[in-house]
């Protein structure tokens, strides 16, 4: 169903509201007054702070159960890295992330990778049903079971830990859209709660200011069902950073491994992992075909045609 055919509670009964009241001073109209001595009487400030409760709701795009909302600046840079899961994890100040021309990303925190990418698509998944800044509830259990991760204590452990990383950093991202630059400052997950018994309930609430990175021409709807078939975090970052270009550019070995984040010591090693990760991505029905160009290690890929319905960059 198309956005626009949704009404979402918050925001329809404020429309309620002001339709209600402004009927009824069409009923009673007031002695007229001259313009200059007209004043706000309660239903006046009634009706304006409803319109400004209105018009300041932020909904996220409601896009299908099958697919999630990735922002391309997100997906054409390092701040989701591809580090192993058991590799120690950096505390950056400030740092500059690598990205593609056009996105700039300055990040404060603890290093993020491809499993807080996965909890943080998730997290906005469940926020695009409400409006933006609505605290988004879920049980731990049924979170993991989205994300295909053991439902054992090590993942209920690092599913905090992936939260608490996505709250305590602090994240500057400036990007050039199709309507002009952009820009969002402020952390990826605004605050959260739980209550750590039988059910692990949590509530967690991302800021109001994130749709920013979710215009049309900002996100990338992406297959999620094909990311969960993916073991490999170099795998996935391909998925995700192949997924934002409708005709994807040649990139130099070079280049994809700076953009991902790769530890990798030698650029060999990089290069044999990033062959195994395209050739997964070929199983799995997404890419069609693949190369390196060995004179001048130029990555050239071939894409299957996107899933009808789903938006992309």
């Amino acid at each position: 169903m198309p956005a626009t055919a949704i009404k979402h509670k918050p925001l329809s009964d404020a429309l309620q509201r002001i339709e209600e009241t402004l009927a009824a001073k069409r009923k009673h109209p007031a002695r007229a007054m001259p313009m200059t001595q007209l004043s706000l009487d309660a239903d006046d400030e009634a009706v304006r702070r409803d319109v400004e409760q209105a018009l300041n709701i932020a909904q996220l795009p409601l896009w299908e159960n099958q697919v999630r909302g990735l922002p391309n600046p997100l997906a054409r840079s390092a701040l989701f890295s591809v580090a192993r899961q058991n590799e120690p994890r950096q505390h950056l100040k400030e740092r500059p992330i690598t990205s593609v021309k056009g996105v700039e990303i300055f990040y404060t925190g603890e290093e993020l990778r491809q499993d807080d990418e996965d909890v943080f698509l998730n997290l906005v998944h469940l926020a695009r049903s409400q409006p933006l800044g609505h605290e988004v509830s879920f049980t731990a259990y049924s979170m993991l079971k989205s994300m295909g991760w053991p439902t054992s204590a090590p993942s209920y452990e690092r599913l905090r830990l992936c939260i608490l990383r996505l709250t305590a950093n602090a994240v500057e991202i400036r990007f050039d859209a199709g309507s002009g630059k952009r820009g969002y400052g402020g952390t990826l997950v605004q605050e959260f709660t739980f209550k750590d018994e039988s059910d692990r309930q949590w509530k967690v609430r991302l800021n109001p200011k994130l749709i920013t990175l979710f215009g049309t021409d900002a996100y990338t709807q992406l297959d999620w069902r094909q990311r969960l078939k993916l073991r490999s975090p170099l795998a996935k970052w391909l998925h995700g950073f192949y997924y934002t270009h409708r005709e994807p550019f040649g990139y130099k070995v070079e280049t994809l491994k700076g953009l991902c984040g790769s530890s990798a010591q030698q650029l060999y090693h990089f290069r044999n992992g990033l062959k195994k990760a395209l050739e997964l991505l070929v199983e799995q029905g997404f890419l069609k075909s693949w190369k390196i160009d060995p004179m001048t290690d130029v990555v050239t890929v071939v894409r299957n045609a996107r899933p009808q319905g789903l938006l992309g960059a």
